[in-house]
Parts: structure tokens; C-alpha cells; sequence
């Protein structure tokens, strides 16, 4: 009678077989999560390997560690209701419960969305060639996962009966503050998102952004730096970046070139005829210029001279300058060996003579 008055006697609500129970449940609980974690290591992750997707790696991933912990957690769950605790151990009993399933889900969740990202994130910023996508992907891995853990922290807190409002308007004046001491960083970091997102150049093109115009040698996090044309490196803010006018200048199939010759008003309409055909042929003998987009024009009237509009393209961007060089020489001896008499635009200034009538005298512009 004694012993059985015992183990029928309650202590704290429950009598000392319910808690054997509970306990036995938990064991079997344990021993349920280590079956698990066997066959995810033998069966489960071999089987997964084996399939084309990667999503069911990522779930399996996920799961691997976590899966010993849900399954103390799911025992704990289920053996609480041979319970019959009286606070304050119910409340314990409870949070013993909600709080591992919550840090179960949570690790699960950082391990989730860590195989997402690593999975298609990095293989993504590896086929790049920007360096800002590499910079980025632990700063997103990391935000993720802190993001995940304060969640998971706060319903904690709020299990076990704690008041979060108090926390959460914390956490919210403490983001307010950084977020405002931070403006410009967050804003060159959102800057380099939007290159990475819109690509509006990558490294090695050739840009001009406002007043700043070379080449591009590396896209970071925060800023880009350009090689500028004498050789000196200008590192611009991405924020800077997002809001000006941006030319990619790389993404012009060729480089065109425009300039304009003077014939003297001496030139006949034949003469004009021959020294348009010359002139186009002659740009065309060139090598690196693209052949089929070079014209010349009679272009209009000028005071002391016929404008005559040369357009040509170069096809070989590298060598642009060259390539200019070449046609400027070329024509230059073409033109004066085909005896084409070159006009210079002039003006007149007019001078008080000693009797106090004007005085007309023709001035080139160049002189």
C-alpha cells in the first residue's frame, strides 16, 4: 500500500509514472530523430544526388542536421499530454516544448536558405565577371540568416511570456537610427545593386558617366572604379551611378566619326561630284573602317567656302585613334594630289582709316 500510495501520489500535478512515460517518450523521441539521420545519410541523400534537380539536395541539406532535434521536439509534444502539471511547471514544460521546436524551425530555415543561396546565388556570381555579385552574396547570406534568427528570438521571448513590444520598438527606433547614419552607405550599397541587377556596363567597357569617362576596372560593393583616358583611376559612388546618364560606350558596334572639309567656290558641280567620290573612296581604302556606312555630303553654304559632310564608321573600336590618324592622312594627300583647292572660312573687321572712312580686310578664322 505504502509503494503504491507512492507512485499514485502527485508531485507538482503529475505522479511519477506519468513522468517515467514522458521520459520514455522522449528517448523514444531521440531514438526516432538518430533513425532519421541514419537514413538521411545512407538512403535519402543518395537518392537525392541521384535526381537532376537541385531543389530536393537544398530540402535534404536542410534537413540532415535538424532532423534529430524535430524529432525530440515532436516526442516532447506528444509525451507533454500524459502530463498533468501545475504551475509554475506547466509553463515550463510548455516552453521546454515551443521553444526547441522554434530553434528547430529556425535552423532548419538558415540552412535552407543558405543551399538556396549557395546553390544558385554563387554559381550565378561566378559566371560573372563583376566582382560586385561576389560582395554581395555573403552580405544577402548573412542578412537572411540574422533576419531568421531575430525572428526566431522574439516568438522565443514571447513563449515564455516576455512583452515584445518593447523589443520590437527597440529593434525598430535602433534600425531608424542606423539606417540614418548609414543614408550613404545603404545608398551606394542599393546603387551597386542596381548595376548588378540592370548591367548597364561590366568591366572593361569603355563608359562615361557625367563628366568622368574610361574604362571600367572593377565594380564593388560600394563604388566603381574607372580608368579614366590619362590613366588615373576615378572611383565614382554607385549611388552617384544609379542617378546620372550613363553611356556605354563599348556597346556601340563601331565608333562613328564626323567632320566637315571646305571646298572654294571655285568648285564646279563635277568637281564637286568627283571630290565627294574621291573622298569616299579614299576613306574606304582604310583599313579598319567599315566599308559600308562611309558617305560624304554637299552639305551647305558658307561665307567664303562650299561645306562638304564627311561620315565614315571604324569597325576596329581598339584602334580608333589609328584608324583616324590614317584616314586624316589619306585624304589630306588625295585630295591635294587630285588638285582640290581647300577654302577657309573668313570674316571681315572693319578699321576707321585716317580720313574716318571704314576699311574692309579679309581675316582668316584661324589666323
Amino acid at each position: 500500500m505504502l509503494g503504491g500510495s507512492v507512485l499514485s501520489e502527485p508531485y507538482l500535478g503529475s505522479t511519477i509514472p506519468q513522468y517515467l512515460l514522458f521520459f520514455a517518450i522522449l528517448g523514444v523521441g531521440a531514438l526516432l530523430g538518430r533513425s532519421l539521420g541514419f537514413v538521411y545519410r545512407r538512403r535519402l541523400k543518395a537518392k537525392t544526388e541521384a535526381t537532376e534537380t537541385e531543389i530536393d539536395d537544398i530540402i535534404a541539406h536542410a534537413l540532415g542536421r535538424p532532423v534529430v532535434l524535430l524529432g525530440v521536439v515532436l516526442a516532447a509534444a506528444v509525451g507533454r499530454e500524459v502530463l498533468t502539471p501545475v504551475e509554475p511547471l506547466r509553463s515550463v514544460v510548455n516552453a521546454s516544448v515551443e521553444i526547441p521546436a522554434i530553434a528547430a524551425m529556425a535552423w532548419v530555415a538558415v540552412r535552407l536558405t543558405d543551399g538556396l543561396i549557395e546553390t544558385y546565388m554563387v554559381e550565378y556570381a561566378e559566371r560573372t565577371e563583376s566582382k560586385l555579385d561576389d560582395e554581395l552574396v555573403p552580405i544577402v547570406s548573412r542578412v537572411t540568416n540574422i533576419a531568421i534568427v531575430s525572428i526566431a528570438l522574439v516568438v522565443m521571448l514571447d513563449t515564455i511570456g516576455y512583452d515584445v513590444t518593447t523589443v520590437i520598438a527597440s529593434i525598430g527606433v535602433g534600425g531608424v537610427a542606423l539606417a540614418f547614419a548609414s543614408r550613404k552607405t545603404a545608398a551606394d550599397i542599393f546603387g551597386g545593386a542596381h548595376i548588378l541587377t540592370t548591367k548597364p556596363f561590366l568591366v572593361d567597357d569603355t563608359v562615361a558617366v557625367g563628366d568622368v569617362e574610361g574604362t571600367v576596372e572593377e565594380i564593388g560593393l560600394r563604388s566603381t572604379q574607372i580608368r579614366d583616358f590619362d590613366g588615373r583611376i576615378v572611383t565614382v559612388p554607385n549611388a552617384t551611378i544609379a542617378d546620372a546618364e550613363v553611356t556605354n560606350i563599348s556597346s556601340e558596334p563601331t565608333r562613328r566619326t564626323v567632320t566637315y572639309l571646305r571646298l572654294t567656290y571655285e568648285t564646279t558641280p563635277e568637281e564637286m561630284d568627283a571630290a565627294l567620290d574621291l573622298i569616299t573612296e579614299t576613306i574606304n581604302a582604310v583599313d579598319g573602317v567599315d566599308t559600308e556606312q562611309t558617305g560624304a555630303w554637299f552639305w551647305g553654304y558658307e561665307d567664303a567656302a562650299l561645306r562638304v559632310r564627311v561620315e565614315y564608321h571604324i569597325a576596329d573600336r581598339e584602334r580608333w585613334k589609328e584608324v583616324r590618324d590614317a584616314v586624316n592622312r589619306d585624304l589630306q594627300a588625295a585630295l591635294d594630289e587630285a588638285g582640290v583647292e581647300m577654302g577657309l572660312p573668313t570674316r571681315a573687321v572693319r578699321f576707321e582709316g585716317d580720313e574716318g572712312g571704314p576699311l574692309d580686310v579679309g581675316v582668316g578664322s584661324d589666323g
